[in-house]
Order: structure tokens, then sequence, then C-alpha cells
């Protein structure tokens, strides 16, 4: 080598002893431990036996391979090693850890660590993160906590590396308890954990749905100002486990800083839990807001967007509104639905002075120029028909015009039902040709309402003829049209029972033990 050269290479080795002295005095370093992998192995002075082993090591490390190839390369090298009689150094044990945690490979990161204090060779702070980080990918706290007490033992302090491993070991297999008294221990010893720590253990809460614990966990982290900065993605993970827990406060909480604060688009699946807990807490302007968003991040408008929103108005008590979400479905292009409306009409079950009060309802709605959907209008004639009150059924059923509601299919069939519930047969025939009239084409509903009307009354031979039109329009009676007619035609003492079951049977419908004992009484 030319003098000069060789003397530029001994003064640089002089004038930086901190690259040395940052390697071993136990400090942490701020290279990744992938970085480290393949930097670690830089040690050795250029004549040292191991150089040229080292620096192959080093290069392995460096490659985008498998991990399991790679780590059989550098086995085989230090296989190489072994066989020119020499012994491992630092450098030669941190590239087999790298190599082993890789791999996932916990019993060779073991292992190492065992020949490494047989052999007199003390890791390093990188060492012992390396090892951490193995156990912690796998979750083995057993072994984390081998390394720890090996730490103790050659007084290595944990650094924020050491504690971000051991976090990950406890939230891979979700031992929250474990997780948070890391994080007390840090705190306790100056450390303050950092966006990862908060992120990890707040996704393994959220795992096993401990809203109460992610929600204090991402209030910390805003106070150490780490969420907007680092990772307000915190907002939507808090934001799931919270809804499915129905905690409103948190959700609310949530999704403001999400979407209005920080402009983030969560999934359909998230926005349909967080209506359903706004629905639940009658929180019509979450419900709204949810709403607009999914129409934002490109959802076309779907019915079961629209029934958490009244139903939270219905929670609230505030009917009026309620019903009017109904046109603004309308207007969006949405038709409502008797489902849309079934929570009204569970408010107004059996409850006359809440029938008669939401009656008045649809008037203001109307005096107001607003308009009066059917659907709104079907919900009461339906909760006047399940209160068995016919004369208010169709008193309500009158009224249509008033309102300029146009009777749809559903409006008959809810009048056909306070028929069946006072087999009043002879309103139930005014209704069916009130509709031939309108030109409202019946459904298989109305044909089931009228079978089971006619079955209320002594002559039930109609229920046959509604039977055979069903049939003639291709459509295959439903089940309760037959349990109907049976318990009929048993009761009748009618022989024609056999043939019902006979023809049930041959649409495919299971006759039970117990229809088949009807006749027996």
């Amino acid at each position: 080598m030319h003098r000069l050269s060789h003397l530029r290479c001994c003064r640089t080795l002089i004038h930086r002893p901190q690259l040395v002295s940052r390697r071993f005095n136990g400090t942490d370093s701020t290279l990744s431990n992938t970085d480290f992998a393949s930097t670690l192995i830089t040690y050795n002075h250029p004549t040292a036996p191991l150089a040229t082993f080292n620096k192959r090591l080093s290069e392995k490390l460096r490659y985008r391979s498998s991990p399991k190839r790679v780590l059989q390369e550098v086995l085989a090298i230090t296989n190489e090693i072994k066989s020119k009689g020499l012994k491992f150094d630092l450098n030669t044990y941190n590239a087999l850890l790298a190599a082993y945690m890789r791999a996932r490979n916990d019993h060779g990161v073991l292992k190492t660590l065992r020949d490494m204090k047989k052999n007199d060779v003390k890791p390093t702070l990188e060492s012992y993160n390396t090892m951490l980080e193995a156990f912690g990918i796998t979750g083995q706290l057993r072994n984390q906590a081998e390394v720890i007490e090996d730490m103790k033992q050659n007084n290595v302090s944990l650094s924020l590396t050491s504690y971000t491993h051991l976090l990950r070991g406890a939230c891979t297999i979700n031992a929250i308890e474990h997780a948070l008294d890391i994080m007390e221990k840090m705190k306790a010893e100056g450390i303050q954990p950092n966006a990862v720590c908060y992120t990890m253990v707040i996704g393994s809460c959220s795992q096993l749905h401990e809203s109460e614990t992610a929600f204090a966990l991402l209030k910390e982290a805003e106070e150490a100002d780490m969420v907007a900065v680092s990772n307000p993605r915190m907002y939507l993970e808090v934001l799931r486990t919270s809804a499915f827990n129905d905690a409103h406060e948190q959700v609310e909480y949530c999704w403001d800083k999400a979407i209005n604060s920080y402009g983030m688009r969560p999934d359909e699946g998230t926005c349909l839990d967080v209506l359903r807990v706004a629905a639940k807490s009658g929180d019509a302007k979450l419900a709204t807001d949810v709403i607009r968003q999914l129409s934002t991040s490109g959802f076309p408008y779907k019915e079961y967007y629209f029934s958490p929103l009244m139903e939270a108005f219905v929670v609230k008590k505030d009917l009026k509104s309620a019903f009017n979400v109904l046109d603004i479905m309308r207007v969006s292009g949405v038709a409502p639905s008797s489902r849309t409306t079934l929570l009204i009409r569970r408010h107004l079950r059996d409850n006359i002075d809440a029938i008669d009060n939401a009656y008045y309802l649809l008037e203001e709605l109307k005096n107001e120029g607003r308009n009066v959907d059917v659907t709104a209008f079907n919900a009461i004639v339906e909760a006047c028909a399940e209160a068995k009150d016919l004369q208010r059924t169709v008193a309500t059923y009158r009224e249509a015009k008033n309102l300029d509601v146009v009777p749809d299919v559903d409006t008959y069939n809810a009048v056909l039902e306070a028929c069946v519930q006072t087999a009043n047969k002879g309103m139930g025939n005014v209704v069916i040709k009130e509709m031939k009239k309108v030109s409202v084409m019946p459904n298989v509903e109305t044909y089931t309402k009228m079978i089971a009307l006619s079955c209320t009354q002594r002559n039930y031979e109609d229920a046959f003829s509604y039977l055979e039109e069903m049939k003639s329009y291709g459509v295959i009676p439903p089940q309760s049209c037959y349990d109907i007619l049976t318990r009929k035609l048993a009761a009748a003492n009618d022989p024609r029972f056999h043939m019902a079951l006979e023809e049930m049977e041959t649409f495919g419908y299971a006759v039970t033990t117990r229809t088949r004992a009807l006749w027996q009484q």
C-alpha cells in the first residue's frame, strides 16, 4: 500500500473514535435494524482474519431475497469461518442475529445469544434490539424476558427501540394489560412512547373491542401531539371499535376528527356502523353527516342508508322529521318501502293517540307545502290495522286524496289487513273493487290476505279462487296461504285438506306432523 494512503487510513481511524464507541458503548443507534444489519459488520480492521468473511455477510444481508435463502447463505459463510478454525466476533454474531430475525427463526436467535455468552462476546444494544424484534414479531414474550434479563446482567439499558419491540410482542398476541404495563414503565424511565407505540396498542385494543382503553390511549397520544403529525388514521381505528360497542360519545368525537378535521374517507362498513350508533342514540346530525360522506365517497344512495336517520328522529320523538326523510329519499332517487317505516309502525303500535297525532303531522306537512310520501301515509294506515280498528283504518285510507297521496298496493293491503283482523269480508271486497278501478295490480301479499279473509267466513270457497288465480299468473302461493287454508279445512272437516297437503308437498313445502295432526283434531 502506498505510504500516504496508509497514513490517511490510520488517521481516519484515529480521528473517528465515535464511530466505534457508538457501536459498543451501549447507547441506541439511529439506524433501523435493517440498516444496522447491513452496516454493523464493518468494525474489523481490514487486516483482521474475519474481515473478508464479515464483508461477505454484510453483502448477503443487503440482498433483497427470500429471508430463508439469505439465512442459508449466511449460515454457509459462518460454516466456512468455522472450517478455518476462526472464532466469531461481534460482527459475525450480529449478522447471524439479523438473518435469523428476518427468517422468523426464534430458535436460531436464542441459540446465537447463548453461543455469544459461551464465547464471552458481549452483545451491544443493537444486538439485543435485533433479538427483541425477532421475538416481538412472533409474540414470544418469554424469550423477550430472557433477553431483558441478559441486558440487565450486562448493564445495558432499554431504549425506545427496545420498548417498541417489547410492545410489538405484547400486541402480536393481544396481551393488552402487558402492553399497558410496558408503556407505564417507559414513562417511568423518562422514555416517551412514540406514534408507532400508540398505533400498535390501539390496534390491539381494536381487535379485542376494548374501545374505552383505545380511546384513552388516543387522547393520550393527542396530548403528546402524535396523532395529527404521525398517524391520524388512529381516529378511524378507534372509531371502528367504539362503533362496535355503541359508544356514542367516542364515535361522535372520532368521526369529527377523522372526517371533518383530517378529511379521511372511511369505508362503507365503518359508515354503516356509525349510522347504527347514530340511530340508537337519536343523533340525527351524525346520521346526516354519514349519509353525506357516503355520497362524497361515491357510494350511491341506498334505502338502508336512510333508515338509521329515520330511526334517530323516532328515538328523539321527532316523527315529523322522520316522515320528511321519506320524501328526501324519493327526491334522492331511493324509493322507500314498508321496511323503511317499520320503526315508525312499532312506535305507533296499539297507541291510538299516537296514531292520530301522527296523522295530524302529515296534515301539517301538507299545509306547509311539503310532499306527503305514500309510505308515510301507509305507515299510519298499517298502524290502524294492527290496532284492529277497521273504522279508523278506512277513515284514514279515505283521506289520501286530501293529502295529495295516491294509494299504492301497500295501502290497499293495509286496509285488507284490518278487514282480516275484524273478519269484515264486505269491506275487503270493496277494497278489491277499488284496486281494480284504479288499475293497481294485486301482489302476492294481496292474495294472501284475501285468502286469509275468506277463511274467516263460513263460506270460504273464494279462498280456492284466489289460490288458483295466483297460480294462473305463474306465482307459487307462499306457504302461509296453505297454512291458513289447511287450518280452515281441518276445522271444517273438509276432505280437501288432504289435497292441500299434497299440493304443499308438490311445491316443496314441508308438511309437519303438527299440520297433519290438525285433521285428527
